[in-house]
């Protein structure tokens, strides 16, 4: 039998040691390395930012796209080791379109020329030298889109202001860097490290506003709308007004508003009072019995006490357990005897 066991008992431990590591693994999966993301990074061409990538030097790719929005292309910094196939979903580093036809970005002179016609062409400008990226063809003549509103923000930031069917767009450019950030719907607010405030608030509502402070001290938010789409033109994706954590109480319904009514309308349960019968003083003096011998200790802190009747008790009951206990003691010394 304790063979049996002792067998049973190392055949599991060894099950228990073979089978922890296969455990671990599931449980904890392998970080993904740069070659893995690149590997997945691979995007259908349903996705709103899926395009055709082409690598324009100083680390970057200009994602290049025609559809409904027209003509445009996603500038991205993807880094110089980046090759046909890798992933090119990464930093937004700026967006040339019909509404910022001309840009700069990393040093690269950035123009969409002939951007309103079927065949248009993004040209990039560096050193003087000049190379043309033909976007994938489309349709001619203007597309649902507004032209860049310029807006000082203060100090040395500027911004351009516009609307799309893909939703709100701001530009934020400095004195140095012409396209220093770029916020849309999927990216809305700059970061704390940025040093502004720069938001798109309500990014996938029906009236988008941009607001921002770039100074510091009492300097108050300044706020912006965004142009409105041309008539006719429809956002392409489903509006959403954000719900603020500042919103009011939705309104009672019909029945929790006459239930809370009736609740407070009806009157409390009567309470029963039971009257006190008076309680007439005692005018005569307390006598108090204090028994003789041995049983006279409790019988004296039972004296000495308030006077009430429920101390006098105490008392009374301590002599009576006093008096037991010592004629239990004398019974057992005569019958030793």
């Amino acid at each position: 039998m304790r063979s049996a066991l002792r067998t049973s008992i190392v055949t599991a431990a060894l099950a228990g040691a073979l089978l922890a590591p296969a455990a671990t693994a599931l449980a904890a999966p392998a970080p993904q390395t740069a070659a893995g993301a690149a590997a997945t990074g691979s995007v259908s061409d349903d996705d709103r930012y899926a395009g055709e990538p082409v690598y324009i030097g100083e680390g970057l790719v200009a994602v290049l796209r025609n559809k409904a929005e027209g003509p445009e292309a996603w500038i991205r910094a993807v880094g110089p080791n980046w090759k046909p196939g890798d992933n090119y979903i990464l930093r937004v580093v700026a967006v040339v379109d019909r509404a910022h036809p001309a840009l700069t970005a990393n040093g690269l002179q950035l123009k969409l020329s002939k951007a309103d016609t079927a065949a248009p062409v993004l040209v990039v400008t560096t050193d003087g030298v000049a190379k043309s990226y033909p976007l994938p063809k489309g349709k001619s003549g203007p597309v649902c889109g507004t032209a860049a509103k310029s807006v000082a923000l203060g100090g040395a930031f500027f911004a351009d202001v516009s609307m799309s069917t893909a939703g709100p767009a701001v530009t934020i450019r400095t004195d140095v860097d012409d396209n220093w950030r770029h916020l849309d719907r999927t990216f809305p607010a700059l970061r704390a490290a940025d040093g502004i405030i720069a938001r798109i608030v309500n990014p996938s509502g029906a009236a988008p506003t941009f607001e921002w402070k770039a100074q510091g001290g009492d300097t108050p938010l300044g706020h912006t709308s965004f142009p409105a789409l041309p008539k006719g033109c429809k956002p392409d994706y489903k509006v959403t007004e954000d719900q603020g954590a500042d919103q009011p109480a939705p309104k009672p319904t019909p029945s929790t508003t006459a239930t809370a009514t009736a609740t407070a309308a009806k009157p409390a349960a009567p309470v029963s009072v039971q009257p006190v019968a008076d309680v007439k003083p005692q005018t005569g003096a307390q006598t108090v019995v204090v028994p003789q011998g041995g049983v006279a200790a409790g019988a004296e802190i039972a004296a000495e006490d308030t006077g009430n009747t429920t101390t006098m008790a105490v008392g009374a009951g301590l002599a009576a357990v006093l008096a037991a206990v010592g004629a239990a003691f004398l019974i057992r010394r005569r019958a030793q005897r």
